[in-house]
């Protein structure tokens, strides 16, 4: 999602037309997923991206001449079985794998779907885009939206607007992109998520660099500590909001959803045996408590009545993957990379253990939707 901000901060600077490319398929292999983005400009500027650089210089290339009628999909075919006859485009990249990319020209600022998907991620809303990219009377690049709070934009009409309508609101309950059929169409189904959420309750300095590894990734990060609101701010001007408050006020003082996620980090056993029985009954995505497992079991001990089995499976004490670990930066890196598993619903293991593809791309729902 970092490429998105990336793309909708160009676009709001941008002048003069602008081509943007999205992945609407993948078939095999591929560096990136359907819903990968880039915007590019007519004298050479780029944003966000669509694979790992294997494909951008061909499509700045292409991009706007071919988009200079209509819209239009190129796809890059990576197997050694695509033929320039066939309207494919093979690059032997040995990723043995097939990426249909959708080209489309606007004028500066015009684009619909950029601007609702920023509207949803500034609002802190999901939200879903639905591309029509192939074999449809509606034309390439025709789309629907629809956001978490019933918003609508956007025009798909007949039985395929039927058909996207009800695809799209199971999209937007089950957080699942896929591509393909839908009704008569190829259609890309893209969940677009809020930027992820992230509390850290604790003004360390071993603070500053979980803040600055999280920002990087384009989260949304907000300290919370007993301490003068200027002085968290100079201490942590990354963070998109600070909080002052102590901590029997401080689970209150922050805004907290099922999304969240939480780290305490303040090197204070008191302060955290308050934080830790406030926080703990609560839903969130993640409760995870810096320090050895010895000095969490002290904080529950402490807890009355103490939580039961159901509560404990959700806390992630000690934070962070084990990567051996020393000193602030490190710990940094550990505890980003398991708040990056699990935002991703993945173990934090090694990729070379893993027996599915690194990219999982969701199939079309099996039922019919026309």
């Amino acid at each position: 999602m970092k490429d998105l901000d990336a793309i909708l901060r160009a676009r709001a600077h941008a002048r003069g037309p602008c081509v943007l490319a999205t992945v609407v398929a993948v078939s095999g292999s591929s560096y990136r997923k359907p819903g990968a983005r880039m915007l590019m400009g007519e004298d050479g500027w780029l944003a966000g991206g669509v694979s790992g650089g294997c494909l951008e210089t061909d499509i700045v290339r292409k991009a706007f001449f071919r988009t200079s009628t209509a819209p239009c999909v190129l796809r890059y075919d990576s197997t050694g079985e695509g033929t320039e006859d066939e309207g494919g485009l093979s690059f032997a990249l040995g990723c043995n794998g097939i990426v249909d990319v959708l080209l489309e020209r606007f004028e500066a600022g015009a684009e619909e779907a950029l601007s609702f998907a920023a509207e949803a991620r500034n609002q802190g809303k999901r939200a879903v885009v639905a591309t029509v990219y192939e074999g449809s009377s509606h034309g390439v690049g025709t789309r629907w939206m629809l956001r978490e709070d019933g918003v609508e934009a956007g025009l798909i009409e007949g039985a395929l607007g039927e058909a996207v309508r009800a695809a799209a609101h199971e999209a937007l309950a089950q957080g699942r992109t896929w591509s393909g059929p839908c009704g008569d169409a190829l259609v890309l189904m893209e969940v677009v998520e809020p930027p992820h959420s992230l509390v850290l309750f604790g003004s360390g300095f071993d603070v500053v660099p979980v803040v600055t590894q999280a920002t990087g990734l384009g989260w949304r990060v907000t300290v919370v500590a007993d301490r003068p609101k200027e002085t968290l701010r100079r201490r942590f001007p990354l963070a998109h909001s600070v909080v002052s408050a102590k901590a029997r006020d401080a689970a209150e003082a922050v805004r907290l959803t099922p999304r969240s996620l939480v780290v305490l980090m303040t090197h204070s056993l008191p302060q955290d045996q308050v934080l830790l029985a406030d926080l703990l009954p609560r839903s969130l995505r993640y409760l995870g408590v810096l320090g050895p497992r010895a000095r969490t079991e002290k904080l529950l001990a402490a807890m009355s009545p103490p939580p039961g089995d159901m509560l404990l499976e959700k806390l992630h004490a000690p934070v962070g993957l084990d990567l051996g670990a020393e000193g602030a930066e490190e710990i940094a890196l550990s505890i980003v990379a398991e708040l990056q598993a699990i935002v991703s619903d993945r173990v934090g293991g090694k990729l070379r253990e893993r027996n599915a593809p690194i990219h999982t791309v969701a199939p079309p729902p099996a039922r019919k939707l026309a």
